[in-house]
């Protein structure tokens, strides 16, 4: 960025830190009592951002530098920060022009965000006085009632997403003619998703498909376009056999052998059309949206909520939004000076929204604290924190699956690219936490094992042990 752009963008808004105490100009702001710290954390890192403006709990405003506004860049831009889905506006300010964006308008392909992009709501000039207007007009509501058409809670990331996961899962149901048990279906979509993401943050690359025999492949939507069908699905469960030796964990602790023969060719051409972009149910066709590197794990989470049938609800299995979530974390914690070395229970647990958001509040308090702990540390606490402190139960399996899911992906988005790539060489990179409503409660040693039981929380069914210290205190 030139020193001309970049001096006093925040005069010309009127920022100041008198005013806007609950404005961030970068990640050495953050404080754990920064509501959401890790949600800015992740959008300084991942969008490079240069300022972010909240509310009392939620973000509002992301700021953004950049030398010319170009349509590649602003369609580049916003299908990151779409996917981010931490806050309603971005703000791309250049050298004489700051453009106005909504983050609930669904991306367009680059071909139709040549011209006007949907997601563009106003143009000002960098030396109008109504930046200070805007800025206002935004705390107030104002903004958001003058332009509600360009801010469609239909359009928003976790609803298109979840909208889309919803209706392949039932395209799937529908057309299974063989005895297939729902948690067969669950487990495979879920896998999929953590899959997918593996890729979007390039922990498999070209190269690990290569390994595999799989040639000019770059992503899973290549693995599952291969034809005939049947090739393709042969494909699919090579991968997951040689993810389940590098990562394993629970979403490859199925027999995968059994599974295979259980899902037809046609389940693979619905994933197929998923996975690029085809909606399942009309047909209509269009780009992939979805970034699962961007994408928060809050809001993977809440497949959830869709994964069950309607007739579940009735048993009190309701979808709990991110926002709301925060929250009642925010309250539940106040009284808390610290969080390490604590101790949480969900006892129903649902998709682990609130353990995923607890999880995500220890680690930043972790790194605040540990401000230069090698990598390798950070990879071994973080999961020995995970393990000791972050405890759930559901009765539903697919509910604890989708826990430990989650719980995997907010794990791993605490990492580099570079620490994933070195644990999953080790292999075995994640524990198992599932412990199945099967499990006989007979070996306290083997219930160490695992943080998610599947049970009826009001029956006595046995106890979490007292699990030993894995963290070294005198590092």
């Amino acid at each position: 960025m030139s020193t001309n752009v970049a001096v006093n963008w925040q005069r010309d808004f009127g920022i100041d830190k008198e005013n806007y105490p609950n404005f961030f100009s970068g990640k050495d702001d953050l404080t754990r009592s920064v509501p959401q710290a890790h949600v800015l954390r992740h959008a300084f890192d991942l969008l490079d951002l240069d300022g972010i403006l909240c509310t009392e709990n939620t973000p509002l405003i992301y700021f953004k530098q950049v030398e010319k506004i170009t349509p590649d860049k602003v369609w580049k831009l916003h299908r990151q920060f779409w996917n981010h889905g931490g806050a309603p506006i971005l703000v791309l300010i250049s050298r004489d022009q700051v453009h106005i964006y909504s983050g609930m308008s669904r991306p367009v392909s680059k071909e139709e965000a040549q011209d006007t992009p949907p997601s563009l709501i106003n143009t000002l000039d960098r030396v109008s006085a109504g930046l200070h207007e805007f800025l206002v007009s935004v705390e107030s509501g104002e903004f958001f009632r003058q332009y509600a058409r360009s801010f469609d809670t239909g359009q928003r990331v976790d609803r298109d997403l979840l909208d889309n996961l919803r209706a392949t899962r039932e395209v799937l149901d529908e057309n299974t003619q063989r005895n297939i048990a729902p948690s067969v279906l669950d487990a495979l979509l879920c896998r999929l998703v953590f899959t997918c993401y593996l890729f979007d943050r390039g922990v498999i690359k070209p190269n690990y498909l290569s390994a595999l025999g799989l040639e000019n492949m770059e992503h899973l939507r290549d693995v599952l376009n291969i034809q005939p069908v049947k090739n393709a699905k042969a494909a699919l469960y090579k991968l997951f056999q040689k993810l389940g030796e590098d990562f394993n964990g629970d979403l490859f602790s199925d027999d995968l052998d059994a599974e295979a023969r259980q899902i037809t060719n046609k389940h693979i051409q619905i994933l197929n059309h998923f996975f690029h972009g085809t909606q399942v149910r009309s047909g209509q066709q269009t780009f992939w949206l979805y970034d699962f590197g961007f994408i928060p794990i809050e809001t993977i989470s809440a497949i959830y909520e869709h994964f069950l049938k309607s007739e579940d609800h009735q048993d009190g299995a309701f979808y709990t939004p991110r926002f709301l979530a925060e929250i009642v974390l925010d309250s539940a914690l106040e009284e808390f000076d610290t969080l390490l070395g604590k101790k949480f229970l969900d006892p129903a647990c649902g998709s682990g929204i609130f353990l995923v958001g607890l999880f995500n509040r220890i680690a930043e308090e972790w790194r605040q604290a540990n401000p230069n702990a090698r990598n390798d540390r950070r990879a071994k606490e973080l999961i020995c924190l995970l393990k000791e402190g972050l405890f759930g139960v559901d009765i539903n399996p697919t509910a604890c699956r989708i826990t430990a899911f989650s719980l995997y992906l907010a794990y791993l988005d605490q990492l580099t690219l570079r620490d994933i790539q070195k644990l999953q060489k080790k292999g075995h990179a994640l524990p198992r936490l599932v412990i199945p409503a099967t499990h006989k409660n007979t070996d306290e040693t083997d219930l160490s094992n695992g943080n998610i039981r599947c049970a009826d929380f009001f029956r006595k069914e046995g106890s979490f042990p007292v699990i030993p210290t894995c963290i070294d205190q005198n590092p």
